[in-house]
């Protein structure tokens, strides 16, 4: 997950209460069309083929460095926002393509479903909650070293089991990130649009790799046979 900026916790006087909604709003207009994006990616990398996977993840690597380095820089932290969505809409769309093509779309579709009701669960649940759970990170960047070690070692041993495991593990550590995240959002008292595009790009990326963790599962149960999963560009 990325760091961001610690912007300070204050008293919530109606104010703050005022900046938390609107920051909110920002993140998730950003967010929805960042998707937008990305589904526009999913149609071009469906139809220039398996080529565009590697274009994809090496785009959204670069792009998603020089996102958090300009990311105060208007307007072209936007501009690197949305290309960033749309490589990695260019990195998933041949896989999205070949689910459909062996007539398992509808396991896409349940796994967005899926996706969106997890996200709508714990994000309600992270930015409405008295507690502050700071404390969660630390122990999420754990499971999600734990994750990547796990995969590397997949790579080698190919069990369709250990691939299971490692998918539901995903999905708990993601829900918790995304959880963490709209926590984080709910305390922070005053936002740059910097920060609302990181904030923005986290959450993404938690969506992200809960779709792809479903899909896999998905895809193993349905006798899809599933594969390995990772953290979008720069994830597991």
């Amino acid at each position: 997950m990325q760091d961001y900026t610690d912007l300070g916790y204050g008293r919530f006087d109606r104010a703050v209460t005022a900046e938390r909604g609107t920051l909110l709003g920002k993140v998730l207009g950003l967010l929805a069309f960042a998707f937008m994006f990305t589904a526009g990616g999913v149609v071009v990398g469906s139809r220039l083929g398996p080529g565009t996977y590697l274009l994809g993840l090496i785009g959204s690597l670069v792009l998603v460095f020089a996102l958090m380095a300009l990311r105060d820089k208007s307007p072209i932290n936007l501009v690197l926002l949305y290309a960033f969505a749309t490589f990695e809409g260019l990195f998933i769309g041949p896989l999205l393509d070949s689910f459909i093509g062996r007539g398992m779309g509808s396991i896409v579709l349940d796994a967005a479903a899926g996706t969106a009701g997890i996200a709508l669960l714990a994000g309600m649940y992270g930015y409405t909650t008295k507690r502050d759970l700071s404390g969660l990170g630390s122990i999420l960047f754990i499971g999600l070293i734990g994750v990547i070690v796990t995969s590397l070692i997949g790579l080698f041993l190919h069990l369709p089991g250990l691939y299971v495991v490692i998918s539901m593990v995903v999905v708990a550590v993601f829900s918790g990130y995304i959880i963490y995240d709209l926590n984080r959002l709910a305390r922070t008292k005053y936002a740059t649009e910097g920060d609302a595009i990181m904030f923005t790009v986290g959450i993404y990326l938690d969506l992200l790799n809960i779709f792809l963790a479903l899909l896999q599962l998905l895809s193993i149960f349905g006798g899809g046979g599933g594969g390995g999963s990772r953290r979008s560009s720069n994830s597991w």
